[in-house]
């Protein structure tokens, strides 16, 4: 990830890049984005085992994508104090809840390739910790907790390790919470910018 940005800092400074994909970047990066999210909307309806067990989950899993949702904004909004940031964007930055592809997308089309990048790289490293802090949390803290620093890659890229440290039973929140902030990070971003 931070190797493909890298190189496409540097092949737009240097001019490596074709004339066509500068002046289309945006509609490019628009139907890139709808192609994101079509399959990601793909591989849920796919995974019918999976689609049965967010809908049959103990009511009460609901309660963590809450918390999570909370968590982070609240993390944001204390953030914007320590950082050279408005409350607006640090609001932003956070409502990507781990889904650096998308909210830096997002957040570059409506605000700035500057505060894009930072929304991608806070994203990126949101994911990395959660990597490390799942099996502690899991262990010291309970299994449902351990879900809360991944945010919307509990769906995809941390579930596995969730499932390994936290259990089965954590693994169906984790799927849920993941599902349920992958589906508010294309309207809570937007609505801040725009608020």
């Amino acid at each position: 990830m931070i190797l493909s940005v890298t190189a496409g800092i540097l092949m737009a400074q240097f001019g490596f890049l074709p004339t066509f994909l500068m002046v289309y970047s945006d509609r490019i990066t628009d139907y890139a984005l709808y192609f994101l999210l079509f399959l990601i909307g793909y591989g849920i309806g796919r995974d019918k085992e999976s689609l049965v067990k967010l809908f049959t989950a103990d009511k009460y899993a609901f309660l963590v994508p809450v918390g999570t949702v909370i968590g982070t904004l609240f993390g944001g909004y204390i953030a914007s104090f320590f950082l050279k940031l408005t409350i607006k964007d640090s609001l932003a930055i956070s409502a990507g809840f781990g889904w650096y592809s998308l909210s830096a997308v997002i957040i570059t089309k409506l605000k700035s390739a500057d505060l894009g990048s930072i929304a991608f790289l806070s994203n990126v490293i949101r994911e990395l910790i959660s990597i490390i802090l799942v099996p502690f949390l899991a262990k010291y803290a309970g299994p449902y907790i351990s879900i809360a620093p991944g945010g919307a890659t509990t769906m995809d890229t941390t579930l596995p390790i969730i499932e390994k440290y936290a259990g089965e039973s954590a693994a169906v929140v984790a799927f849920i919470n993941g599902f349920i902030l992958s589906t508010l990070v294309p309207i809570i971003v937007p609505f801040i910018l725009k608020f």
